[in-house]
């Protein structure tokens, strides 16, 4: 009688332990909070004109029918910001909506205010094999 009670309590205890853990178990960050901490990097990497932080957001396989792939496109971001293209770059996040199909995203409106003037961009982002979404293709509206 006593080994059964003691195998009733320890079984109890271990479900409630399993249960409990599926339960509060350690969740990692969704598709919307990693797309956004790229893309404010991304941010960062702009308004300090920080080529190689704004490289982390864009994926190799970055294409573009003006910009080209990933270093002509960050060629093209060192030239606009040697010459105050982009001084005082300022980028907001705040209206872009972000809408996930699997492992493909897009975001848009993005709102670039600079020296220049201001833009409108929208990016399609793509989950790559290493968890991270990245920049495959944008639009640039209002230049």
């Amino acid at each position: 009688m006593r080994k059964t009670a003691i195998l009733t309590v320890c079984a109890a205890f271990a479900i409630s332990v399993l249960v409990g853990g599926c339960a509060t178990g350690a969740k990692g960050p969704s598709d919307e909070e990693l797309i956004t901490s790229t893309l404010t990097n991304w941010k960062a990497g702009m308004e300090q004109k920080d080529a190689d932080q704004i490289a982390l957001a864009i994926s190799d396989a970055f294409s573009h029918y003006e910009y080209g792939n990933k270093d002509q496109m960050l060629s093209f971001l060192k030239g606009a910001f040697n010459d105050g293209t982009l001084d005082s770059a300022k980028v907001s996040l705040e209206t872009a909506e972000t809408k996930v199909d699997g492992d493909t995203a897009s975001v848009y409106p993005v709102e670039l205010m600079a020296s220049f003037g201001s833009a409108t961009l929208g990016f399609t982002m793509t989950k790559e094999a290493d968890g991270v979404w990245r920049v495959t293709t944008m639009t640039v509206e209002g230049v």
